[in-house]
């Protein structure tokens, strides 16, 4: 006679299906794939913001200065920056706008990959326009229009829908 027990018997015999283990660690890698799932939903629908603004460093931490948009609000700097046919324009009526220059700087940034990020100099097309050719622009990202030496800047964020834009610009202290 053999001198295994009944129990331990049909312990071996009875198909995987049935026993306790194989349904536990199941269970474990099934809660870490559903886990990683819910992590990914939540990642994707919420992207990490683009950290822009005029920051100056203080010890080891960064400290939104709003130097720049002070300047462009001292000014009276607000503005609409266009994109259609090729072109992005920006129109700035603004009282000291012949003080302002002959051109100025555009600078397009991509929420997600700095080296997708545009800097366009437009130059004066009228008393108080200016306009360059436009460039593969992302869909959707961050504007900033400053003088070339950046002493003051306007800013918004953007979306494009499909071919044309039009954007307030002004000074934000985000």
């Amino acid at each position: 006679m053999s001198s295994e027990t009944p129990t331990a018997r049909s312990a071996e015999s009875s198909p995987w299906y049935r026993q306790f283990w194989p349904w536990f660690i199941l269970a474990i890698l099934g809660w870490g794939v559903v886990s990683a799932s819910i992590t990914l939903a939540v990642a994707v629908r919420n992207p990490p913001h683009m950290m822009t603004g005029d920051y100056a460093r203080l010890g080891k931490a960064l400290v939104d200065t709003h130097q720049r948009a002070d300047r462009a609000a001292a000014l009276g700097l607000v503005g609409e920056l266009t994109l259609a046919a090729g072109e992005v324009a920006v129109s700035l009526p603004a009282e000291g706008a012949a003080a302002l220059g002959d051109s100025l700087l555009l600078l397009v940034q991509h929420p997600t990959d700095a080296a997708r990020d545009l800097q366009v100099v437009l130059r004066r097309a009228g008393e108080v326009r200016y306009a360059a050719p436009a460039r593969d622009w992302p869909a959707r990202g961050r504007l900033i229009v400053s003088n070339l030496d950046q002493d003051w800047w306007i800013s918004s964020d953007y979306r494009l829908a499909g071919d044309e834009l039009a954007v307030r610009l002004e000074p934000e202290r985000l």
